[in-house]
């Protein structure tokens, strides 16, 4: 029985989006229709990508304007840095317990109409923001109801864009390609407002007109949310669309089931070492943004306009790499490999900030440091988007839970940028000339742990991978997928009887029980769901203790990781 996916043909951006001619039984009478309708032509889908890239472009383009202009605002708002920190930093609070809640929503509804709801909160709270700082207004309890109403959709926007994308797209078969292209798009979306926003301050006279671009960038971003709505529904009702996370045809809403936790019991061991990677590694690769200008400053010897521009660098690097990368992995595969590459161009740069004071070994450690964002999802922009995304869907059993795992580990992710932003911040502090230089032997801790855990998941990859199929099966390419699906089952007697394999081929229900955790090892699975969520914890007291400490005068987490 063949495979939905087409084994036999490698990654093209116009690969034809496969409908399963064994539809089940509660689609049989729609099966006529179904074959009398055209698949889903190349335009339609390009189309698909381009709006759904633009539907968070708003949501980047202001991801750095408040950190860009934070000497103007706390001279404009009479505020300390503490509270200028707060500010900032309340974004990834807000998002370690909503991203959980709006993931299970966005499986349950879909991505294309949660993320009208995110991108109109988005843009809600910029005009919030921007009425804050107009007429000499400089209200800062203001900028927090901005900056708290914009987190609400900023935190899980880009999660619905991914909904979308796997329900178009199979793993390696566009998949990686569209997520890549998601983040080239807001790489340069980024890197413009946060260039600009001092410019347009200056040139005009008041930061107040940086925030109404930004305001206005995001009413653009919520008609393209809206448009991707009815061209959703246009193309369900025109062309034979495929959800690909169930094989079925695609009718908007994936699941009716009311909350419960089936989801965070069926996530393998192998999803809990990915989020404890991303604890470490995506979380220390974002913070680290937030003091990069400052730290470029310090060692450069130089004022704020050459810090920033060095400092911004890594958006650029990431925004050319991306979507290429996603083509490479869309045709062989190499997940964990890029996962291991990253958290290594992450400790060899912050190895060379830490112990180099010369220019060049400094220019070289940013190089490596955007690097590293290549390879993540969301900030670590430039390898790792694609790979995390990548993985995740790639690792859970069912991909229709994928929007629920990833939010799990987003979550995850931002407590642990508010746990190591603390500490930072507390070394800088206690140091006798407000020097970085301490706080980035706390990075440099990050990186070393995060290129153990991937480098131990690669090594069980290719050296024992019945001891996590999971993990193997995400490392190779997708045109030998079928025979490493059958390969293993050999390995670990795994038969599944003619009678089980349901709507599915053989070969994708040996994968499906092949990913599945298994039953004798629930506690580890719920002694990893206990420790996400005390890390959680840990990030909001630490977040309230750094407020009495006044840490967040100088870093602050001013990213939404993932």
């Amino acid at each position: 029985m063949n495979s939905p996916v087409d084994e036999k043909f490698p990654y093209h951006v116009e690969d034809r989006l496969s409908v399963d001619d064994k539809t089940s039984e509660d689609h049989s009478s729609s099966s006529s229709s179904l074959s009398s309708r055209r698949r889903l032509p190349l335009g339609w889908k390009l189309l698909m990508i381009v709006l759904t890239c633009l539907c968070t472009f708003g949501n980047h383009w202001s991801n750095g304007l408040i950190v860009a202009l934070k000497t103007t605002i706390i001279k404009e708002t009479h505020i300390n840095n503490s509270e200028f920190a707060t500010l900032v930093a309340i974004t990834n609070l807000i998002n370690t317990f909503l991203c959980i809640g709006f993931g299970y929503c966005i499986d349950k509804w879909g991505g294309a109409p949660l993320s009208v709801i995110f991108a109109g909160f988005h843009l809600a709270g910029s005009l919030v923001m921007a009425g804050a700082s107009t007429n000499n207004l400089n209200s800062y309890a203001l900028l927090i109801v901005g900056k708290v109403i914009a987190a609400i959709g900023d935190g899980s926007l880009d999660n619905a864009q991914h909904r979308i994308f796997s329900t178009y797209f199979a793993p390696g078969r566009g998949f990686a390609f569209s997520i890549g292209t998601i983040w080239g798009i807001a790489n340069l979306a980024q890197f413009t407002g946060q260039s600009t926003a001092n410019i347009v301050t200056t040139k005009l006279g008041s930061y107040s007109y940086a925030l109404w671009i930004g305001a206005a960038i995001a009413m653009f971003s919520f008609i393209c949310a809206a448009a991707v709505v009815f061209l959703d529904r246009y193309l369900r009702a025109n062309y034979a669309v495929t959800d690909q996370t169930s094989g079925k045809r695609h009718t908007g809403q994936t699941r009716r089931a009311a909350f419960n936790f089936r989801a965070m019991r069926n996530l393998p061991l192998t999803f809990w070492i990915v989020v404890a990677f991303s604890a470490f590694e995506n979380a220390g690769v974002q913070s680290f943004v937030s003091i990069s200008t400052q730290f470029a400053q310090q060692r450069l010897q130089q004022g704020a306009v050459i810090g920033g521009w060095v400092s911004s660098f890594y958006l650029l690097l990431p925004a050319c790499l991306t979507p290429f990368l996603g083509i490479y992995i869309d045709a062989f595969g190499q997940r964990i490999g890029f996962l291991f590459l990253s958290a290594l161009t992450f400790l060899v740069s912050m190895i060379l900030l830490r112990f180099s004071h010369t220019v060049p070994p400094f220019i070289t450690a940013y190089v490596f440091y955007a690097l590293s964002q290549a390879r993540d999802v969301r900030l670590n922009q430039s390898v790792t988007p694609a790979p995390q995304v990548e993985i995740v869907r790639n690792i859970i059993p069912n991909p229709q839970d994928y929007a629920t795992g990833f939010a799990i580990k987003k979550s995850v992710v931002q407590a642990s940028i508010v746990i190591i932003t603390t500490a930072a911040g507390k070394m800088q502090d206690d140091s006798p000339n407000n020097s970085l230089e301490p706080a980035v032997s706390l990075w440099l801790a990050y990186a070393l742990i995060s290129v153990v855990i991937s480098g131990g998941l690669l090594f069980v990859s290719y050296f024992m991978p019945t001891l996590l199929p999971a993990a193997r099966l995400s490392q190779v390419s997708p045109r030998v997928l079928s025979a490493e699906v059958e390969c293993l089952c050999e390995k670990i007697g795994l038969v599944v009887p003619k009678d089980e394999v349901g709507e599915v081929s053989e070969v994708k229900e040996k994968e499906k029980r092949l990913k599945a955790p298994e039953p004798n090892k629930a506690w580890l699975r719920w002694t990893c769901l206990g420790a996400g969520a005390a890390i959680i914890i840990i990030g909001w007291i630490l977040f309230g203790v750094g407020i009495a400490w006044g840490v967040h005068a100088n870093v602050v987490a001013g990213t939404v990781g993932d």
